[in-house]
């Protein structure tokens, strides 16, 4: 069968049999897709370390007959990212980004926004100690490449302009609420004018706003549970690698 080559990075791989390992990829030319590395645990110079999660590589990739995984025939690192992979918070955050643009997205539909986005938001790790900014920046990014951005700019029940006092949010109801809307919403999170203003610039400005975006607390835990909120709701349930983050994320504020 005709091999393709494919730019990608790892959001996961299983192990798969005693010698295989089952990879899935977000890659800038199909999406999200998985593929069949066979024999990739029983030896090392086929595949070398390419194969572990959030590497940038280059793959050549064949289908197989009767099955929706691809075999993966050759790849190449493009980029390790090997600085954030010796702290725990930046791994962490990788991990949470990883998942979080697995389970956004179907296989086999072509996300270049979210394929940029997730390289950018490596490189940004890898270059640095995790800022809380740029991962809700990541976050907010992710969910418009998804098509599930939250609505800030506007009361998320009636439209109106939530004016320039504190709001409320409710995930269910699509995002922000004016307040006239908020008391006949139940179990509402708070955000305070600053928060607000902070999520719309980094809704608007992506990571390159969240470089000069301190989201000091109280400002960065609002957002964060806003964003977690707004997440669980649409996922239905709460990451693994987000829960990890909230046994770690008081050092991180992520």
């Amino acid at each position: 069968m005709d091999r393709v080559k494919l730019t990608g990075v790892v959001l996961r791989a299983v192990d798969y049999g005693e010698s295989d390992r089952v990879v899935t990829l977000l890659t800038a030319e199909r999406g999200k897709v998985s593929a069949f590395a066979r024999g990739a645990r029983a030896s090392r110079r086929r595949f070398g370390g390419a194969l572990e999660p959030f590497t940038l590589l280059s793959a050549e990739v064949r289908e197989r007959s009767g099955s929706d995984l691809l075999g993966l025939d050759s790849v190449s690192v493009v980029r390790g990212f090997g600085a954030l992979r010796g702290d725990l918070g930046r791994i962490a955050c990788a991990g949470y980004a990883a998942e979080l643009a697995r389970e956004l997205v179907r296989d086999h539909q072509p996300h270049d926004e979210l394929f940029e986005l997730l390289v950018a938001y490596l490189d940004a790790l890898d270059a640095g100690p995790p800022r809380p900014a740029a991962l809700r920046a990541f976050e907010l990014g992710a969910l418009r490449a998804a098509g599930l951005m939250p609505r800030l700019d506007a009361c998320a029940r009636c439209g109106a302009p939530v004016g320039e006092g504190p709001v409320r949010f409710d995930a269910g109801e699509g995002g922000a609420l004016c307040a006239g809307c908020a008391p006949g919403v139940p179990r509402t999170l708070p955000l305070a004018a600053g928060t607000l203003a902070a999520l719309l610039r980094l809704q608007d400005g992506g990571l390159a706003a969240a470089a000069s975006e301190p989201l000091a607390p109280p400002a960065g835990r609002e957002a964060r549970e806003a964003l977690t909120a707004f997440l669980e709701h649409h996922l239905g349930r709460r990451l693994a690698a987000r829960r990890f983050l909230d046994e770690i994320g008081p050092l991180l504020g992520a």
